[in-house]
């Protein structure tokens, strides 16, 4: 609600911004003799207009309809595509006053013109730089087209202190030329709105840096193996997210646990998500990764402290040795052992194979949290410890073991540490 009162705030300061340039052009030009100026005024009362309906449209798209599930966050886009054609509009009303007629204003009051023109140009500059970057912090396609649209109001006042200043010194050509390079770039402020609206009213991807990034975030989770898809639409100010990912789990619960995580860490770190779904599947493999801590031939019984971890891969009934890598945990001061089960379910491993209990829960809940089983082999080489697997390959839960075991090993018998 915040962000949508911020969007009226400032867009009711663009009713009374255009209300005020639009009196004091048709006053100063009636008062002065100068019709440019007049005609400035009346296409300050068409922005005007513009910014009415800016207004309305931010009330309107923020309206919950019980009809349309999805908000009315596209009229903001349909109130952008209307500033655009209005845009093009002021552009056509400067080339035919300007380029194409044939009477030159008769000025009387030169000071008085000059004076409500410099006023003009330094108020629509100012206010468009401050709505443009308010739209972009709140991501309104609305207040951004009607920057630019405040924007033209002060290219018009240009052409017309140009057109007076000409006048003035007889430099008709000078005036032409001045009018034709800023409808150049009136005509391209339009166009670049009127495409932005159009892509989101058709629902055109989102941006491929913001995909990027939620497919980062997605697999930042150690049990996310594989982003299948992700995409996403526009709404007004807000994003519509959709994904496919492969969990490592078989679990139903912890898959939706999962999912919830990374659905609340992509909302966190992507602005102006209103919604994302993300659909999940289990990961299928035609065999499983076991970890043992080691150092050398022999099996660690210091789990984080090891130098080394040997990944075994099982396929059917045969292991094989699939890499040895040196343990990233090792080193670290404090939650070691946390920072190594984490790393090991982004290695994919399916279970840790130990020869000793680590001392403490915490290593033993991450193993649970994760996922992963554990195989306790009381043995000293890898050679004997691969033996054992191949005769009982399978893995219990961590606390499973853990209660069974905890009482057969003491911190004296020279258990793993939990940091």
């Amino acid at each position: 609600m915040e962000l949508v009162s911020e969007k009226k705030r400032i867009a009711l300061y663009s009713v009374l911004v255009n209300l005020f340039l639009s009196v004091l052009k048709i006053v100063a030009g009636i008062v002065s003799g100068s019709a440019a100026l007049v005609a400035d005024g009346i296409h300050s009362l068409a922005d005007l207009a513009a910014a009415v309906s800016v207004l309305a449209g931010i009330v309107i798209a923020n309206m919950k309809v019980e009809g349309f599930p999805y908000g009315l966050y596209k009229v903001e886009n349909m109130i952008s595509l209307v500033s655009a054609f209005a845009i093009f509009f002021a552009g056509y009303e400067i080339a035919r006053d300007v380029l194409f007629s044939s009477h030159p204003p008769q000025m009387k009051n030169l000071p008085v013109a000059l004076g409500a023109v410099v006023v003009t140009i330094v108020v629509t500059y100012l206010f468009s730089r401050y709505e443009r970057k308010k739209g972009e912090e709140l991501n309104s396609p609305s207040l951004i087209a009607d920057s630019e649209h405040v924007k033209t109001d002060m290219l018009s006042s240009i052409v017309v202190l140009v057109g007076v200043l000409a006048n003035y010194f007889g430099l008709w050509w000078l005036e032409k030329l001045a009018v034709l390079v800023i409808v150049v770039l009136i005509f391209h402020a339009g166009y670049e709105i009127m495409v932005e609206a159009l892509k989101v009213l058709l629902d055109a991807s989102i941006d491929r840096e913001t995909l990027d990034k939620v497919k980062a975030l997605l697999m930042s989770h150690p049990l996310v193996k594989k982003v299948k898809y992700v995409t996403g639409r526009s709404s007004g100010s807000y994003r519509f997210i959709e994904a496919e990912v492969v969990v490592a789990t078989n679990d139903l619960e912890k898959a939706h646990r999962i999912v919830h995580e990374v659905e609340a860490r992509v909302k966190n770190e992507v602005p102006f998500i209103e919604k994302i779904i993300i659909h999940f599947e289990p990961q299928e493999r035609q065999f499983s990764r076991f970890a043992v801590p080691v150092d050398g031939d022999k099996v660690c019984s210091r789990f984080a402290d090891c130098p080394e971890i040997l990944i075994l891969r099982r396929e059917g009934e045969s292991f094989s040795v699939e890499k040895r890598i040196p343990n990233p945990a090792k080193d670290f001061k404090f939650g070691k052992c946390i920072e190594l089960v984490e790393f090991l379910a982004r290695e994919g491993v399916d279970c840790i194979a130990v020869n000793n209990l680590p001392l403490g829960k915490g290593v033993i809940y991450a193993l649970s949290s994760y996922d992963l089983g554990m195989k306790l082999v009381p043995v000293e080489s890898v050679g004997e410890l691969v033996e054992a697997l191949k005769r009982d390959p399978v893995c219990d839960p961590p606390l499973v073991v853990w209660t069974n075991h905890a009482c057969d090993f003491s911190p004296s018998g020279g258990s793993g540490e939990n940091r």
